[in-house]
Parts: structure tokens; sequence; C-alpha cells
């Protein structure tokens, strides 16, 4: 299936001089949406749970959750999780923020929709770490890598 034909270019957003890569018409598809989770399931190995990065990669996350049977656990932005948790602080291409998790144990692929510079997934390696996950995987439905180095993202849809 060409999952790419169902990601929509938006030119100058957020800021001028980005390309954002719009998910919504592949998410709005029931058949493609299946079919991406499905192929996104097939790219890593099985995990005690599934970790979704506030916001866009609970979408991904939690559809994984529902078509494997298999937990999901959550990286949320600073001050939306009851306690106890751990934080981590990690800069941004447009700033910088604070992501958070509940401790716990257990193997975990972390999910997110777009892996861009980095920046956000190495900080959510580095909490679910702290917080006691072993993480196997890391998992994306777009890999931009034209922004990056080589890595060990996996990724359904890549712009070289």
């Amino acid at each position: 299936m060409k999952f790419k034909s169902y990601i929509k270019d938006v030119l100058d957003f957020p800021k001028l001089g980005v390309t954002f890569k719009d998910i919504q018409p592949l998410l709005s598809n029931p058949i493609v949406y299946n079919n991406a989770i499905k192929e996104m399931n097939n790219l890593v190995e099985t995990p005690d749970y599934w970790v979704g990065i506030d916001s866009r990669g609970f979408i991904m996350a939690s559809a994984l959750s529902l078509h494997t049977k298999i937990g999901l656990k959550l990286i949320r932005k600073k001050g939306k999780l009851p306690p106890p948790i751990l934080s981590v602080s990690y800069n941004l291409e447009y700033g910088s923020d604070t992501i958070e998790m509940q401790p716990g144990k257990g193997n975990v692929v972390i999910i997110d929709d777009v892996y861009a510079t980095g920046g956000t997934m190495d900080a959510a390696e580095k909490l679910c770490r702290e917080a006691g996950y072993n993480v196997i995987d890391k998992l994306v439905l777009i890999d931009l890598c034209f922004l990056h180095p080589i890595n060990n993202i996996k990724s359904l849809i890549k712009y070289e």
C-alpha cells in the first residue's frame, strides 16, 4: 500500500520554511489506517508495553495497543500525569520542553508520529530508561531522513 500518498504536505507550517506532514488524510481512511497499524506492528519485536509520546504518538500507540492486545504507557508533557513521575527536559527545533512518565518495568517500544531531528525521541528513550523500562525499539509513522544522520528508528514512511 502506498501510505505516503495519504500524507499531505502543508507548506510554511508551523513556521516559514517548514513543511508539515499532515497525517489526518491517512487517519481518516479506516482501511488505510488499519493497514498502517498492521505494517507498523510488523516492523518491531513484541513489547510488554507500547509507549506513546504526547500527543500524536498516542494515536499510533493506542491503535497498536488495541490491535495487539498489549498495554499502553504514556509520555506526557509536564504537569499532565499524577505522581509518582520522572521528568526529562530537552531542546527542540523551536525551544525546549519537559516530558514525564510514571515508573515501571518491562520491555517497551516507543512510538511517535514523526521523527525529525530526534530530540523528542532521544528524550523519551532516556526517560523510559530512567523510569525503569527496557527500550527494545523506537517506531514512527514518518521518518524525515533528510533532517538527521542515520539512526535506529523503525518507520513505515521515509522521506529521503
